[in-house]
């Protein structure tokens, strides 16, 4: 709730779903110095769910002030939970709450062994990413890879049902975890909560291309610099949101690479702040080489912002009118982006695709459906 924004933005968007059904809790636990666990009910502040993070200014400036601020930027102060959440306590036993559905939403945070007490038992897979890292990266992620493994073995165990967030999900979680294929369902594309009241846009843009979380090399931080030099005198800015996944070394040579002289970075952004900056860009470049989902090319596709991603599933089953797929040569992709900032393009047709192809209603009804609840179901 506190840190990992798109897993939050998702159980949002799940949490308004379920809400049309009856009443939802968000319930979590703690275990006291003897191992017994003890549970309670989070109350997030309005503002803290609507918006998820706080806003913070950018940094802005040509590409070597900003490369000369990396390792600068000072982090968040951890604050209390009572900051963002209240909290009322439920107890030690949870059954007294007589839930008709119980959502696992973290698998990483599973500790437990026993069947959590539900008619039914759902458990959230977002990608087993970290597990296959484990077998193919130098730095491997133990850790993290463990904890998820410990979740998805729970849910093979104890779970009804299983929602992954893409088919490639849901078919790396078959194979990885045996005896789970009827029960896991791969889930429609699911946009933030935030997106359900956004405005139409209109049709005045910037030459400027936006980057979603790319300081990772997953994302392919090493190869956007090449990419964004090669688009030369079309592209007039660049706007970043997400906070560091790489050594500070790496982000100054990203930042030293680059020939943009207008750049601005939100290390921490809220939800209204990413959506200024899609309906502001022209194109999400996102290179991406593995995603659960791909959340920021629905919400920029939702704001009318045009997407290069790479041709790999789940990415390329979301790009919609006007959306390109990312040529192997730096130049080439340089060459086709700057066509995509200079041609006449109609941005509000291409919200308005992607309001009717990320429909929230296609994903409530494939749930409903498979819990074998009706479609007027009411409950706790």
């Amino acid at each position: 709730m506190a840190s990992h924004v798109g897993v939050r933005n998702y159980l949002q968007s799940l949490y308004a779903l379920l809400e049309r059904c009856g009443r939802v809790d968000w319930i979590s636990f703690e275990r006291d110095p003897h191992g017994d666990m003890h549970w309670f009910h989070l109350i997030p502040r309005p503002r803290i769910a609507a918006e998820g993070e706080e806003p913070a200014a950018a940094i802005v400036g040509n590409p070597s002030e900003i490369a000369g601020r990396v390792g600068t930027v000072r982090r968040r102060t951890r604050r209390p939970a009572e900051a963002a959440l209240w909290t009322i306590d439920i107890g030690s036993n949870l059954a007294v709450e007589r839930y008709d559905l119980i959502v696992i939403g973290a698998p990483w945070l599973v500790t437990f062994d026993a069947r959590l007490p539900a008619d039914k038992v759902v458990g959230m897979v977002y990608d087993i990413i970290p597990n296959r890292y484990v077998l193919s990266r130098t730095v491997k992620p133990l850790a993290f890879a463990s904890q998820h493994r410990r979740g998805f073995e729970h849910y093979r165990r104890h779970c009804d049902c299983i929602l992954a967030i893409s088919e490639p999900v849901a078919s790396d979680y078959r194979q990885a975890f045996h005896g789970v294929g009827d029960r896991t369902m791969a889930m429609p594309p699911l946009l933030p909560a935030s997106y359900g009241d956004l405005a139409p846009v209109d049709g005045r843009r910037d030459r400027r291309i936006a980057l979603a979380a790319p300081f990772d090399p997953r994302k392919g931080l090493a190869c956007m610099p090449a990419i964004l030099n090669a688009v030369g005198e079309s592209l007039n800015a660049v706007s970043i949101y997400g906070k560091a996944r790489c050594s500070s070394h790496d982000q100054r040579v990203f930042f030293e690479s680059l020939a943009v002289e207008d750049v601005e970075w939100f290390p921490v952004a809220s939800a209204g702040t990413v959506h200024k900056i899609f309906q502001r860009s022209k194109v999400l470049l996102f290179p991406s080489f593995d995603e659960g989902l791909g959340l920021p090319i629905l919400e920029a596709q939702y704001c009318g912002c045009r997407v290069m991603a790479r041709d790999r599933p789940p990415m390329n089953t979301l790009i919609g009118p006007g959306g390109a797929f990312l040529p192997d040569d730096p130049r080439e992709a340089g060459a086709r982006l700057a066509e995509m900032l200079t041609e006449d393009f109609d941005h509000v047709r291409l919200q308005a695709w992607a309001r009717e192809r990320f429909q929230p209603n296609f994903a409530l009804a494939r749930i409903l459906k498979k819990l074998e609840w009706p479609t007027t179901a009411a409950g706790t």
